[in-house]
């Protein structure tokens, strides 16, 4: 009986730490572009989201290209960093490259 509550208890431990959706083992090599958003004659200049849609969005302006490795992990959150840092000013856009 005791030992069938120890297994149970360990179950609940590790399917409970378990993390959701980002890989923060595996690092990947990551083409990252920097933007900031245009100025606006009827508001301020800042994106929506922290993920714009640079492709198709003329409110962007591209800043600077670099390459990095980071996890998936990692990357979410410098991506967030960046956004709530600059007031939603800047964005990066990333870009997984093959080695």
């Amino acid at each position: 009986m005791a030992k069938n509550f120890w297994v149970a208890m360990l179950l609940i431990m590790v399917l409970g730490c378990k993390k959701k959706g980002d890989d923060d083992t595996t690092p990947y090599k990551w083409k990252r572009d920097l933007y900031r958003a245009r100025v606006q004659s009827e508001g301020p200049a800042v994106f929506n989201s922290k993920d714009p849609n640079v492709a198709r969005n003329p409110d962007a302006i591209f800043l600077s290209s670099s390459y990095i490795v980071l996890t998936e992990h990692r990357r979410n959150e410098q991506q967030d960093s960046i956004f709530n840092a600059s007031g939603r000013t800047q964005v990066y856009k990333y870009e997984k490259v093959n080695n």
